[in-house]
């Protein structure tokens, strides 16, 4: 991400740490895939790095102590899982986030080809280090949670009310149970991967974590920042304000959800599943109390305060009753994004072939955040590139860490959406981070990936020709397969595009000038 217009100065390391730079970035647990011939031949071998990986949390002994206070405890240094178990009418069936398989592969015939559930590719492009990361877990939330979220939430075609009264009976039966959530996570640092990587670790955690009772010392220690967020009063969560000469929270039944699409007729027995008065988060809650807690944690270290990073979130959970079965063989989805900075995320029409586009992007010039900053009072400068920098340095206005531009507006407050998708009508989901989109278009993106059987192999064509055409950026793709994979329709609007760009980028792709 190209966040400062200062000059660049070049620091030579030692020869093997240079040999290693040259290198794409990976876990040192990951398992490295050596990328076949591109299926858009251009008759060089490619040197993007495909990652297969687990989110894992670590355990941190030391606690900086700064000017925000002492650094919280770092969360327990449990695994986090992609392992998904779903218990069907067919038998039961086990599905891992990264790698496919099934104890019943009747059910799940149509994806058996596919060597991978999901598909995620890196390259460093042409910087000497990875600041991005990416993290994938299995999620136990709530699913009271869940069930205030969708009553938010425009309702899909074919989706109804049903879905609702089917939590409500569960709770009923017992002791309120956990619904598994696919999480997947595209971060991209700036200044150094240590944010970044810290999100990698611990966001999907804190997601599992939050609570209420979170909520007030987490807006109080932001507006403690001073300056813009002196009078932060937490976005969404300002539903859940404390009462007068007391320490209860309230909820206000007359606050809207600005950041969660408009509701459309909710009928009165389903809104009655869910007490107003209860002290309970949304999703969409969670989420935005998830990037307010990390970032408090990140500012109260020494050694990330001054880092920073961006991120796109989505959130995935079936709605098919009475048997959940796995994202991508679910009829019905609902699907949550938690966004901030230049990342993106993007469906594809199975029907159309067209790129739906799910983020905006959170620059001073933006429209979201135009008028957010408005009345800051800090100017907008056009640097030399003819970018719009927030304050004269950033061009990100929303993000994790940057300690420093906290006071100037710089939240990590994220921008949450809520839809319900009807699965056949996409082929998959998209996370990108800029270093792709800065030189591909969204619709190059998907069409990118028509033809293509496994999502691995998708992610890595995306990267791959991203880097041919000259990426200069970190790039990160995780390409998450929906109902209507391998379905797309319509025609390749892009094709011809594509195909000049790459006479034209002859001898100047990132992956030529790195050999």
């Amino acid at each position: 991400m190209r966040c400062r217009c200062e000059p660049t100065r070049l620091v030579l390391a030692p020869a093997r740490t240079r040999a290693r730079a040259r290198r794409s970035v990976v876990s040192p647990h990951s398992v490295t895939t050596a990328l076949a011939s591109p299926l858009w031949t251009s008759g060089r071998s490619p040197t993007v790095t495909a990652t297969t990986t687990t989110t894992t949390t670590t355990t941190t002994t030391r606690r900086a102590t700064t000017a925000f206070g002492t650094a919280p405890s770092p969360v327990s240094s449990r695994r986090l899982s992609t392992v998904q178990q779903f218990r069907t009418a067919n038998g039961n069936i086990k599905v891992d986030l990264l790698i496919n398989f099934s104890s019943s592969p009747l059910l799940l015939r149509r994806h058996q080809k596919n060597k991978h559930t999901i598909g995620i590719a890196q390259s460093r492009g042409e910087r000497p280090y990875q600041e991005d990361a990416y993290s994938v877990a299995s999620l136990g939330l709530p699913q009271q949670a869940l069930k205030r979220n969708l009553l938010n939430v425009k309702q899909g075609a074919g989706w109804n009310n049903d879905t609702l009264e089917g939590f409500a009976k569960e709770n009923e039966e017992g002791q309120e149970r956990l619904r598994q959530v696919a999480c997947f996570g595209v971060f991209d640092g700036h200044g150094g991967n240590q944010v970044a990587k810290y999100l990698e670790a611990h966001l999907a955690k804190r997601l599992e974590d939050c609570s209420v009772s979170d909520i007030t010392p987490t807006i109080s220690k932001y507006r403690a920042l001073g300056g813009y967020l002196r009078r932060y009063r937490g976005g969404i969560l300002d539903r859940f304000r404390p009462n007068a000469g007391s320490n209860i929270i309230e909820i206000d039944p007359k606050a809207k959800t600005p950041s969660v699409e408009s509701t459309t007729a909710v009928t009165a027995a389903a809104a009655a599943l869910v007490d107003s008065n209860e002290l309970k988060l949304g999703l969409d809650d969670m989420c935005v109390l998830t990037f307010l807690m990390i970032d408090n944690e990140i500012l109260a270290d020494k050694t990330k305060a001054k880092v920073g990073s961006v991120a796109t979130v989505a959130l995935l959970h079936s709605l098919d009753l009475p048997h959940a079965l796995p994202f991508y063989a679910s009829q019905h989805l609902s699907l949550t994004i938690a966004h901030l900075g230049d990342t993106r995320a993007i469906l594809a029409s199975s029907s159309s072939g067209r790129a739906k586009a799910l983020t905006e992007t959170h620059h001073a010039d933006s429209r979201i955040e135009s008028e957010r900053l408005r009345q800051s009072g800090t100017g907008l400068v056009t640097d030399s590139f003819g970018e719009s920098r927030w304050g004269g340095t950033l061009a990100n206005t929303r993000g994790l860490g940057d300690g420093e531009f906290k006071t100037l507006g710089v939240i990590g407050e994220p921008e949450v959406h809520s839809i319900v998708l009807k699965a056949a009508e996409w082929s998959f989901l998209v996370l990108v981070s800029d270093g792709v989109t800065d030189v591909m278009s969204d619709q190059e993106i998907v069409d990118l990936v028509r033809g293509v059987k496994d999502p691995h192999e998708a992610a890595k064509r995306i990267v791959g020709f991203a880097e041919e055409v000259g990426a200069e950026d970190n790039l990160t793709c995780l390409v998450v397969p929906l109902l209507g994979w391998g379905k797309m329709g319509g025609v390749d609007v892009s094709a011809s595009r594509r195909e000049y760009r790459l006479g034209q980028a002859q001898g100047t792709s990132s992956r030529q000038k790195r050999m």
